[in-house]
């Protein structure tokens, strides 16, 4: 779900003088509807022309209120709103009863088209090891939602390769954490292992469960075997990961300059079932 999104609605006059009494009037009348939270993007604009976003938000309002600063024109990243947001939400967790047999999921890119299928394939490897997902941090969520964010044992990630999402939830949870969701053949039954080693599970069954269900995927996929293709970088993705080799060697593909042009998915594929589904785009490719 989209939340109600309201403009302060900055004119020319604002530009110039500042618009501080805009943000002002626009929070009063938000506020006013009694909404459980209000969070102010910054935006460009107002950072620009020094705009006191951080003080404005900081006065007391008949709700709370949290500021996002999003100004990507002085030198910030599609990744540092995505950190700041994350970050700037915690202060909606309260103390919880730590239950191991509840995870967090945090950080899922909500605007990936497989979000569904990539949450359903984590949840599907968890219960496995009769783990349960306690909240999606921030997917289709309330604020009363997040304040149960410490009843869980163990919070993912969905991607946290720089470790600074992790350390600051450590920070204010004492939570263990996985920093990504799982990609590739290997990288999934690590996954299981590493889960349930953080939360005390035995993970022995599980293992051999998954490693049973990637033999039947190359079995399905068998009919590409002795196929040769060459995998195409798509913008920030790097054709030279190992996951691609990893798959197509599992399946019998060769990796050659002079294959089938394979390009490699916008977002990588999560677990096996992921795996499935790109394995069946590679399929279209090689099948012309």
């Amino acid at each position: 779900r989209i939340p109600e999104i309201v403009s302060t609605g900055l004119g020319e006059d604002e530009i110039i003088f500042g618009g501080e009494d805009a943000l002002h009037d626009a929070l009063t009348a938000v506020c006013a509807d009694d909404p459980a939270a209000v969070v102010v993007a910054s935006t460009c604009v107002s950072e620009t022309i020094g705009d006191d976003v951080a003080g404005i938000c900081s006065q007391p309002w008949d709700c709370p209120v949290i500021y996002v600063p999003s100004s990507g024109f002085l030198g910030g990243t599609f990744m540092d709103g995505y950190t700041s947001t994350l970050t700037a939400l915690s202060s909606f967790i309260t103390p919880g009863e730590r239950n191991p047999g509840k995870v967090n999921i945090i950080g899922e890119k909500n605007l990936e088209f497989e979000v569904e299928d990539n949450f359903q394939e984590v949840a599907r490897i968890l219960a496995m090891l009769d783990l349960e997902v306690n909240i999606r941090y921030v997917h289709d969520i309330t604020v009363e939602d997040i304040g149960r964010f410490g009843d869980a044992g163990l919070n993912i990630f969905r991607e946290d390769t720089d470790g600074i999402l992790g350390r600051h939830f450590d920070a204010c949870t004492n939570i263990p954490s996985l920093p990504e969701f799982p990609v590739g053949l290997s990288a999934t039954l690590s996954f299981i292992r590493d889960a349930g080693r953080l939360t005390g599970r035995d993970t022995t069954d599980a293992v051999r469960a998954e490693e049973e269900r990637q033999a039947a995927l190359t079995e399905e996929f068998s009919d590409l075997s002795g196929a040769y293709v060459t995998f195409d970088s798509f913008g920030f993705q790097s054709a030279g990961m190992e996951m691609f080799t990893e798959v197509a060697d599992a399946v019998g593909i060769k990796v050659a300059p002079e294959g089938t042009v394979i390009p490699i998915p916008f977002c990588m594929p999560v677990g096996t079932l992921g795996l499935r589904r790109m394995l069946r785009q590679w399929r279209r490719f090689i099948d012309g």
